[in-house]
Formats: structure tokens, sequence, C-alpha cells
């Protein structure tokens, strides 16, 4: 027999975890376990949407330079908001491929780094 029970209903049903989280379509996150609604790892996630930005960006650059070789009105205005977006996509990569890595200053891990078992 196979039920199915209500997100709602998460909280009173036999776990093998600690519930961090209930996502609306039922799936269940556990403390330390937490992923996207349709499972993804989360910082893949922020990852893969970083990355995309960061395409968007570069085609809107593009743009703007060609823009701004023909000599089209605003060209240099859209240029510069355009390289703007793109130093913000780009920190923003930086910052999902970063995210819980812990630096001690020096830009070096401070654990889990590399060699480390």
């Amino acid at each position: 027999r196979f039920r199915l029970y209500s997100p709602a209903d998460a909280g009173r049903l036999y776990t093998r975890g600690k519930l961090a989280k209930v996502h609306p379509n039922g799936r269940i996150n556990y403390e330390g376990e937490e992923t996207t609604a349709y499972g993804a790892d989360v910082g893949s996630d922020a990852a893969a949407r970083a990355s995309r930005r960061q395409e968007e960006a570069e085609r809107k650059l593009e743009e703007a330079e060609r823009a701004a070789e023909e000599g089209e009105e605003g060209a240099q205005e859209r240029l510069e908001r355009a390289e703007e977006e793109l130093e913000r996509a780009m920190e923003a990569v930086l910052d999902a491929e970063m995210d819980g890595d812990e630096e001690d200053g020096d830009g070096v891990p401070a654990k889990g780094g590399l060699f480390d078992e």
C-alpha cells in the first residue's frame, strides 16, 4: 500500500531526521541536507543562476559595444551600465563558487583544502 500525505502533515510523520524545511511540493529537507524544492544542491543552484546572469550580462555588453562603435545615441551610458552589470554578475559567480569555503584571510581555505583529509 502506498499513501500520500500533505506537506502540511510533515511534522506529524515519522521522519528519519530533524526537519529543516518542507517545500510546497512536499519535498522534505532535513537539517544539514538542504536542497531546492526539486532536489538540487542549494549551492549548485545558486552557481547555475549566477552563471546564467553572467552570460546575459556578457551578451548585453557585446550589444552595447556594437552600439557605441556605430555611434548610436546614448550608447556610452548603455555601455557603462552593461559593464557595471557584468561586474556584479561576475561577483555573484565568485560568491556562489566560494559559498561555504572559509578563508583565514590569505586566500587559502582555513580547512577543507585540497590536501586535507
